[in-house]
């Protein structure tokens, strides 16, 4: 099918948010000298930190948390729980956010995959991630200036599935929902969205992970590159 306009999901569909992430805590605590307290074990830190920010940000539109608060209680929640000064968290929060903040770690093939597109088809971003964080990294990857627009929740006030967050993406880029095609690795928040919007859908099952059969996705690629294919 000929479409006018490609959506892409960013993080774990163009930018490997889990790299960055990772790399991104690794240069924190190593910057700031946590990593070198006689106590610290990366392993037993990274596994409770992930936990509890798991939580916080789950719960950070019922509680108003801003993305620095998110932060700061993970880092306080996590510090508090292997004994460790607490009192640091603010800085760790601050430093790991600046860090992140600049951290482009690409999917396998996301480059080659928006420079063939690009000029083709109209293409937009559609993101449950914060936009300065967003920006910021799309920036610092060179890639912001394939993109006619970006739609980030923290910005729009609308998070997918919602429909009213594919519907901005429309509005901006003047297209009707036929014309479009979205991208994402999340049957959650990417397919259902996609479904409630009434857009085609293509998952990236970039782990190669089982579909369940009531899931129905109008493409499936395990590499981005497989775009190609289906346009």
């Amino acid at each position: 099918m000929s479409y006018k306009a490609i959506l892409f999901d960013l993080d774990n569909t163009l930018l490997n948010y889990s790299v960055s992430e990772l790399k991104s805590m690794q240069n924190t605590v190593e910057a700031h000298g946590l990593i070198h307290k006689e106590t610290f074990s990366w392993d037993v830190f990274w596994a409770l930190f992930s936990s509890v920010n798991f939580r916080y940000w789950n719960e950070r539109l019922m509680s108003n948390y801003t993305i620095y608060q998110v932060l700061e209680y993970s880092f306080r929640d996590t510090l508090a729980g292997l004994e460790l000064d607490h009192t640091e968290a603010d800085i760790l929060a601050k430093l790991y956010w600046k860090t992140f903040c600049g951290a482009c770690d690409f999917e396998d093939y996301a480059m080659e995959i928006l420079s063939h597109l690009h000029g083709k088809h109209k293409l937009a971003i559609i993101s449950n991630g914060i936009g300065e964080a967003q920006r910021n990294r799309l920036a610092a990857g060179g890639i912001h200036h394939f993109f006619d627009a970006l739609i980030i929740s923290d910005e729009v006030g609308y998070w997918k599935p919602d429909k009213k967050i594919f519907d901005e993406a429309l509005q901006r880029l003047e297209i009707d929902r036929a014309d479009a095609l979205f991208i994402g690795d999340s049957l959650h928040d990417d397919y259902h969205g996609a479904v409630n919007a009434g857009i085609d859908f293509c998952y990236y099952n970039r782990k190669g992970q089982p579909v369940d059969r009531s899931v129905r996705p109008k493409y499936v690629i395990d590499s981005l590159i497989h775009i190609t294919t289906i346009l």
